[in-house]
């Protein structure tokens, strides 16, 4: 019988990885590390310094290739000014079942059957980091007029089904 450390992949199996050796929950945190540190206009190598790394772990983490432990991720969180769960909103039901599936193989459980119930997260994508900063860009005045505006839209389009 082999002796040591089992290996990531002995651990999680084959199911709970994408084809480039990425689990979907790492991936996700690490989307949300990025659009948050994006937000805040901060580079990664600011990021680093700030906890006392290399850039380069920064970018695997970002990408989800190297796991975060729990307290480093408690300090990324508290330099990003979020809550942890911040980090783990917009998990689809796949990634959620994922998730817990993983766990039950592992026999941990941290997850229940309702905790699956999420939303998709429109602040995930690149255009929503653009479309915060051309906003807050904006004069005070200019942002409320855009604000009522989308609004009416908003409030024509239920109305009317069609805005076109």
């Amino acid at each position: 019988m082999p002796r040591g450390r089992k290996k990531k992949s002995e651990l999680i199996g084959d199911e709970f990885m994408s084809d480039n050796g990425i689990g979907p929950i790492d991936e996700h945190v690490g989307s949300r590390i990025c659009a948050r540190r994006k937000l805040l206009q901060l580079s990664q190598k600011q990021m680093a310094d700030r906890l006392g790394i290399t850039f380069q772990q920064i970018q695997k983490y970002e990408k989800g290739v190297n796991r975060i432990g729990a307290g480093r991720l408690y300090t990324i969180a508290s330099i990003l000014g979020v809550d942890i769960d911040y980090f783990f909103e917009g998990l689809s039901p796949e990634e959620s079942a994922l998730g817990a599936a993983y766990a039950q193989g592992l026999g941990i459980g941290f997850l229940r059957e309702d905790d699956c119930d999420f939303k998709a997260d429109p602040m995930l994508g690149p255009e929503a980091v653009l479309l915060l900063k051309a906003f807050y860009a904006l004069p005070a005045k200019s942002r409320a007029a855009l604000l009522m505006m989308l609004t009416s839209l908003k409030s024509r389009d239920d109305n009317d089904g069609d805005i076109s």
